[in-house]
């Protein structure tokens, strides 16, 4: 694990599984995606990051908030392209960061302000999305 704040969410949306209440598939979905959240934060920080220079460089950052929702994959993003991972084989890794990223973050939505119930089925899959994703990132720690 990348640190213990993605840790810990993903342990959290594990233990949501085994309840029998519906309504836990939805918390589950929202902290599989603050464990790659958590972790695609904690990496761009130990890595230092210049944030400064990458809002300088990409004028959406500007709009959201320092490691905001849309802004932590737009870093991530960023961080690799500018650290040498440019080659077809990097550029096929970040776009797949990027869609498990967005898809995890479309679900966090859902779960958290619409009145759908996230399925025990979807929840296994945003899961295992995240345990994926989480260990790419390793690669790169």
């Amino acid at each position: 694990m990348l640190n213990k704040k993605s840790e810990a969410n993903l342990e959290i949306a594990i233990v949501c599984l085994d309840k029998k209440d519906e309504s836990f598939f939805s918390v589950g979905a929202s902290r599989a995606y603050y464990a790659i959240f958590q972790a695609t934060k904690w990496l761009l920080v130990k890595n230092n990051l210049d944030y400064n220079e990458l809002k300088k460089n990409n004028p959406n950052v500007n709009k959201q908030s320092d490691y905001g929702d849309v802004s932590i994959i737009i870093a991530l993003i960023y961080f690799l392209r500018t650290n040498g991972f440019d080659s077809k084989d990097d550029l096929i890794f970040i776009n797949e960061l990027y869609v498990t990223f967005t898809k995890l973050f479309f679900w966090r939505l859902r779960a958290d302000y619409e009145e759908t119930v996230i399925s025990k089925k979807n929840l296994e899959k945003i899961i295992k999305s995240a345990e994926i994703f989480i260990n790419k990132l390793k690669k790169y720690n």
